[in-house]
């Protein structure tokens, strides 16, 4: 059976995980819902030396492998993994000070609401699910004071197949038919809406403070591009 998934305000959502039991999973999107900003935009952004981070990034989008490659390495869905993995592999001291930027990230991006609502409740499974990617996710989750009891989100080197079934598929190999079907999901995405279908409490939440910040907007080049395309 389908449910209602119309937008619905913060409070609501807030008190169905205050109300959830030990029978009712809790699934928490990260991006902009648990996390108020875009941790694989924040990533992509953190890419040193700057200047050579950017060019990669520009070099990726004008080559655009995730249009022309067959499944699963191609597909709209794989873009971020692109954008990901291949700076990383090219600029691999990007993890470690990715892992030094993490407790910055949790203290100033962290919604304090969704935190408080888990803290109060000592019982219900926490799940975070996210079509972002673990190795950008854990570090910051792991510097934010809530319970986590499984995080389900993109591989490394598997991203591409991750992103391409989607979050219900991803979410299947983890709980079962009913536990799904019983379970409390609050995102921001209506891309989540196969799995806000099958949920018993499907929460559609928009945050006040999260916001989407492109990567090096804040780096001269990139006004300088945007200034020269208008």
């Amino acid at each position: 059976m389908a449910h209602n998934t119309a937008q619905i305000n913060p409070e609501n959502a807030i008190a169905a995980i205050a109300n959830a039991t030990n029978n009712t999973p809790v699934i928490l999107d990260f991006d902009e819902t648990l996390y108020l900003r875009n941790s694989t935009a924040a990533y992509i952004n953190s890419l040193r030396p700057r200047l050579v981070g950017f060019g990669l990034i520009i070099l990726l989008k004008i080559i655009r492998p995730w249009v022309w490659l067959p499944r699963p390495f191609g597909g709209s869905k794989t873009r971020d993994w692109y954008l990901v993995t291949i700076p990383t592999i090219l600029l691999p001291w990007t993890l470690f000070m990715w892992q030094r930027n993490a407790l910055k990230l949790a203290q100033e991006y962290s919604n304090s609401e969704l935190i408080s609502a888990v803290d109060g409740n000592t019982d219900a499974p926490i799940i975070v699910a996210s079509l972002g990617f673990n190795f950008i996710i854990n570090p910051i989750l792991q510097q934010m004071p809530i319970r986590c009891d499984y995080l389900v989100g993109c591989r490394f080197w598997r991203g591409t197949s991750d992103r391409n079934q989607g979050k219900l598929l991803m979410m299947q190999e983890v709980l079962s038919e009913s536990e799904l079907k019983s379970a409390i999901l609050v995102t921001d995405s209506e891309d989540d809406l196969p799995l806000l279908q099958v949920v018993e409490q499907p929460c559609l939440v928009i945050w006040s403070l999260a916001k989407y910040v492109d990567p090096f907007q804040d780096f001269w080049l990139y006004s300088l591009l945007n200034k020269l395309k208008h």
